[in-house]
């Protein structure tokens, strides 16, 4: 009996052992699993030759919309190898006190968002605001609007009439101003200056714009001054112009005008409105949003093409966004450099309190991570 009792403790002891040393390998193979997954991504900061553009920015950036409350739940991201950075919103009326004041320019609410990523280690992207969204949107300081005729709209607010001299020269002592203040800064990936509504170059409020003198002739030569005079500033940071499409029907040409000028400027092109529809137009031969797809096709490899999401994407696969595993591939493989994309599509993928997360983070991390290994992590 004592012996039976003896032979059975030695097997259970040899049993835990053998359970402990393979749960410790395991372990350890799952860790370096993890490691070898993080460390198969190219660095963000890194000249890539698996991007068309190779010493331009790179990489998937979550967006900070200005006060979006979201942006509460963005902490995790700051060491998600996947996510190279984020998109910083700098509205001019926010840091531009008046030539009056001394310092003209408060840069702390700038600074103050750029911080925590930057000390991460991440890359940080600057989209500048002239204007904004929606009927209460001032985004265009004071005593821009003394010098300047202005119109309101429901779409976007209160709007200076963007080709009135009063208007250009001091957005373009701002630009001045943006590219020295974060020029040399090591933290900044790109800047894109909004040239109308937000961060792009849709004529904001443009039929009440007409009282004023709006036409197509006029908004591209506007449209073409401001990028000259981008491509004067000689910034150190790659600049970028978000490209739009207006008219009924859409002028698709005119668009391309703007590219074309863009890009011979060195400036890189994008579009603000990826969604599953555009892989499914382009296969249809029907136009992508504001036609970015054949327009990033004629100047592939020339400028850093950029992307960002019309929305959050809907996991399910449901239209109109559709789900990021079907558009993001797609984008990839038309040389898309930058993405640009909503906080919630990145909480699918690494938040488990997010209520999609169960259902689809495995899909969506996946999807990432793909992306990664071709524009880089962090």
């Amino acid at each position: 009996m004592v012996a039976c009792f003896k032979a059975t403790a030695a097997t259970l002891l040899f049993a835990l052992l053998f359970a402990c040393v393979f749960a410790s390998s395991a372990w350890s193979e799952q860790r370096g699993a993890r490691s070898e997954s993080s460390s198969s991504f190219p660095k963000c900061t890194d000249a890539l030759s698996t991007v068309d553009v190779p010493s331009a920015p790179h990489g998937l950036f979550v967006l900070l919309f200005p006060g979006a409350r979201v942006n509460e739940r963005t902490g995790r991201l700051l060491h998600i190898p996947t996510v190279c950075g984020a998109d910083v919103y700098i509205q001019w009326k926010k840091v531009d006190r008046g030539p009056g004041a001394n310092p003209q320019y408060d840069w702390s609410s700038v600074d103050e968002q750029i911080a925590p990523w930057a000390k991460a280690g991440k890359v940080v992207n600057l989209i500048v605001w002239a204007t904004g969204y929606g009927a209460r949107a001032v985004n265009t300081p004071d005593y821009v609007f003394d010098k300047v005729p202005s119109v309101d709209c429901p779409a976007f607010g209160h709007t200076p009439v963007f080709w009135e001299p009063g208007f250009m020269e001091n957005y373009q002592a701002f630009m001045s101003a943006v590219v020295n203040k974060y020029g040399s800064n090591g933290s900044i990936g790109y800047i894109r200056f909004g040239l109308g509504a937000g961060g792009e170059i849709y004529p904001a409020c443009m039929y009440k714009m007409m009282d004023h003198g709006f036409s197509k002739p006029r908004w591209k030569k506007y449209l073409f001054d401001m990028l000259d005079y981008e491509k004067s500033l000689n910034s150190p940071k790659q600049l970028a112009v978000g490209l739009n499409a207006f008219g009924n029907p859409e002028d698709f040409s005119f668009t391309a005008e703007i590219a074309e000028h863009a890009v011979e400027n060195g400036i890189a092109i994008g579009n603000q409105g990826l969604t599953a529809q555009d892989p499914r137009n382009d296969a249809a031969s029907r136009p992508c949003m504001a036609d970015w797809c054949r327009i990033f096709r004629r100047f592939r490899g020339k400028v850093p093409l950029v992307l960002q999401t019309g929305g959050p994407s809907h996991p399910d696969g449901s239209d109109p966004a559709g789900s990021m595993v079907e558009y993001l591939p797609f984008a990839l493989s038309q040389h898309v450099q930058i993405f640009e994309i909503y906080v919630p599509d990145f909480m699918v993928a690494y938040d488990p309190s997010d209520p999609e997360y169960a259902r689809h983070h495995e899909e969506y991390q996946k999807v990432f991570e793909s992306a990664a290994r071709v524009l880089g992590g962090n």
